[in-house]
């Protein structure tokens, strides 16, 4: 049986319409998704909260982008930044295009971190971050919505507490169906 080597360009020209495939469309089906997939596609939860750009942002008029949402809070000493550097890494390496991309950081401490606090403290790992804003009875509901634990977990000072919260990325496709969601620790890659 003779060896049987394929000339280079006809194996380029495959793999160039693979990722040029994977790099323009950013639905689900073309890109590999990691994390814990849900095995029931379903639309993501709906909502709509005073955000860092001005004015509301309804999850539902996000159509056509991929949601990264997060929920953490500018306090946080050491998961929160961490999550916010590496989805920011996940944006720069070129696999899902940032502009079709938009990550959102929920506070689950809306005592102290305000709109303006939220701005500031996000344009620090990205000036295209959103973060939003709800008062304790709305951001509860949007927390049970998506299966978030929030707590203060107190301290002798009262304005020095940290807040125990469910530390995951959630991943809304394009089409507002939550596919995913990536805990803490999640490879980059």
């Amino acid at each position: 049986m003779a060896n049987h080597v394929d000339h280079p360009a006809r194996v380029a020209l495959p793999l160039t319409l693979l990722m040029v495939s994977l790099l323009t469309d950013c639905s689900p089906s073309t890109i590999e998704l990691h994390g814990s997939p849900y095995q029931a596609q379903k639309p993501a939860p709906e909502f709509s909260l005073p955000s860092t750009t001005g004015s509301d942002f309804h999850l539902d008029e996000q159509r056509g982008h991929l949601v990264l949402l997060y929920f953490g809070y500018t306090f946080c000493p050491d998961i929160c930044p961490a999550t916010l550097a590496e989805l920011h890494q996940v944006l720069e390496d070129g696999q899902i295009r940032p502009e079709k991309t938009i990550v959102v950081m929920i506070t689950v401490d809306p005592d102290r971190d305000t709109l303006t606090h939220l701005r500031e403290y996000l344009a620090r790992f990205d000036p295209n971050y959103i973060g939003l804003r709800a008062e304790s009875e709305t951001l509860e509901s949007v927390l049970s919505a998506y299966g978030v634990y929030a707590e203060k977990y107190p301290d002798s000072d009262p304005e020095q507490y940290l807040v125990t919260h469910t530390a995951r990325a959630f991943l809304i496709d394009t089409q507002g169906i939550l596919r995913t969601n990536y805990t803490f620790g999640t490879p980059v890659e």
